[in-house]
């Protein structure tokens, strides 16, 4: 038999043209993740064939497959010389971002193992599922928090088994807060006993229990109403809160009743988890009695955080009967209680918008007025007011802000920050501070307050944290082209830092190729930091006449640059 099949292999073998079978003997084996037999493979080929472009290119790929990235290059550049068009070449551009992540990946700087991390993840290549693993077992939890965020998005089995291992035994709850929301986001349905273990106990952050809750919503959109009704009537106060959560979030009209019942809860986060379920469900189908009847039980709340819920569900019934309750809790001796009735009354809508003006004026207490003046620009009501008290806010707070929604999930909080340093993120409370004052501009540039661009302009100045990635997108997700046209106009800037600083923002979320040609004559004359932001814009850009560019930076000493360029140049490449 084993000669019979050599027989029919012997055509075969004298047709092939031995170059091309020498460079799929390369290719074999880097695709069994053998890259020492393909590296001495290529070595032979390359020799044997005079440089060709094709047994060249192979050796690019075994160069970059081996971790030598310098090699990979050097040939690269050589060939070049001999094949101008050779930049043109995907595969291999790809292959030399490869070998410069793969490089990357097995730094000892984790910010360098960070950033080839997510160049690998934005290939969507199959060989990024293997490195991901590796990185979700790394030593930093920054990457391990970026790797699990990454693998939720991948959904491959190998990711999927880390996940289930991280679960286990993660002990940082930074991580722990994305392995949950990704298991959920997988709809991984073993580990439903374990979410439900979260909920129920204490010992867990507040995040944790709600990225528990998220999960278990992914993996329930489809209960039947026995098996909602077993967790409703739960002798657990995290599955009764739940339950309220999942009623509304699937609309299940046949739960009315029990949500009423649970507006009389033992717990605090159960009342108001069945107080927001019927004001936002079930209140069209409530008789008005018993409605009113919730409503005056819940403001003599001993709680403040119930009692304050239940003045937002008033505005619902009898606004009029709504404000004094609101009136009492905006007056109270606690900030905290303050500002939380301020974000309440803020989210109450048309109903409650008189007398949220009327606030406007009269509170003293800036964080109430600032709660408001949201509020009412999402209304587009008493606009002008409503700009002046958030431009002077932002003008006259010194302290860190931020913005919460802690002890009910419907309101959001402005309020001084009380967000930690941790150890593995630099500067996080200020990086928090710094995107909700954007967030914070974003809504002045929305009603073209004439002020927006020098405000903005402001900001752009602050060098003590770059406006890129996640910033970008905060500072024009409310904006839209308006919020746009404000930072454009901030490319003539006599200031070269506002300048670079527009630009950056262009590109990272507008993707505005204009501005391309000014990234790339900026590079040289910034420091290391700013580098590093234009090379990410580039990437957002991701057109190819910055291959070239991407391309010289890949041959520059400093690794973190070559890492990011190579990130770059795959964007580029996948676009």
């Amino acid at each position: 038999m084993r000669i019979i099949k050599w027989l029919l292999l012997v055509p075969s073998l004298l047709l092939a043209d031995p170059e091309e079978e020498g460079i799929r003997r390369v290719n074999a084996h880097l695709l069994i993740e053998d890259p020492k037999s393909a590296l001495r493979e290529a070595k032979e080929l390359y020799r044997s064939y005079d440089g060709s472009r094709s047994t060249g290119s192979a050796l690019i790929a075994a160069y970059s497959a081996n971790g030598m990235e310098e090699s990979a290059l050097e040939l690269f550049n050589h060939l070049s010389l001999k094949y101008p068009d050779l930049i043109e070449d995907r595969n291999v551009l790809e292959e030399l971002a490869w070998g410069v992540l793969v490089r990357g990946l097995e730094s000892t700087q984790y910010g360098i193992r960070l950033a080839a991390l997510i160049g690998s993840y934005l290939t969507r290549d199959v060989r990024a599922v293997k490195l991901l693993v590796r990185m979700m077992r790394d030593t930093n939890a920054v990457v391990r928090t970026v790797a699990v965020q990454m693998a939720a998005t991948y959904g491959d089995a190998a990711l999927k088994d880390e996940i289930a291992r991280l679960m286990d035994e993660e002990k940082i709850w930074l991580v722990r807060l994305e392995v949950i929301r990704a298991a959920g986001h997988l709809r991984m349905k073993s580990l439903e006993p374990k979410f439900k273990s979260i909920l129920s106990s204490e010992k867990n952050t507040i995040e944790e229990r709600r990225a528990a809750i998220e999960a278990l919503v992914f993996l329930n959109e489809d209960i039947g109403f026995e098996e909602w009704r077993s967790l409703a009537k739960s002798d657990r106060a995290g599955l009764r809160h739940f339950a309220c959560i999942l009623a509304a979030h699937l609309n299940l009209k046949e739960a009315k009743d029990e949500i009423v019942r649970l507006s009389e809860d033992t717990h605090p986060d159960v009342r108001i988890a069945a107080l927001n379920a019927l004001g936002l469900c079930y209140l069209k189908d409530l008789d008005p009695a018993l409605a009113l009847q919730i409503a005056e039980r819940g403001e003599k709340d001993s709680h403040p955080a119930v009692a304050i819920t239940c003045a937002w569900f008033y505005t619902l019934i009898d606004p009029e009967k709504a404000f004094p309750q609101f009136d009492r809790w905006l007056k109270s001796t606690v900030p905290e209680d303050r500002r939380f009735a301020a974000a309440a009354l803020a989210a109450s809508g048309q109903r409650a918008a008189p007398f949220a003006a009327r606030v406007l004026k009269e509170s003293s207490d800036p964080y109430v007025r600032a709660n408001v003046a949201i509020g009412l620009i999402g209304q587009r009501r008493d606009a002008e007011s409503s700009c002046d008290t958030l431009y002077r806010f932002l003008k006259e707070e010194r302290r860190m802000v931020m913005l919460e929604n802690k002890a009910n999930p419907l309101f959001q909080v402005l309020s001084p920050s009380y967000v930690r340093h941790i150890d593995q993120i630099p500067n996080y409370p200020e990086a928090i501070d710094q995107m909700t004052r954007l967030n914070l501009l974003s809504l002045l540039a929305v009603l073209e307050d004439p002020r927006a661009e020098e405000a903005i302009k402001g900001f752009l100045q602050r060098k003590t944290w770059g406006i890129t990635g996640a910033a970008a997108a905060t500072l024009l997700q409310e904006g839209d082209g308006s919020t746009l046209d404000l930072v454009r106009s901030l490319i003539e800037d006599p200031d070269p830092n506002v300048r670079l600083q527009a630009c950056l923002v262009l590109a990272m979320l507008g993707r505005d190729e204009s501005v391309l040609l000014d990234l790339q004559k900026n590079y040289t004359l910034s420091d290391h930091e700013q580098k590093l932001h234009i090379l990410e814009a580039l990437g957002r850009i991701g057109k190819e006449e910055s291959f070239s560019f991407f391309l010289s930076v890949l041959q520059e000493p400093f690794q973190i640059l070559r890492v990011a360029a190579a990130s770059g140049l795959i964007q580029g490449l996948n676009r």
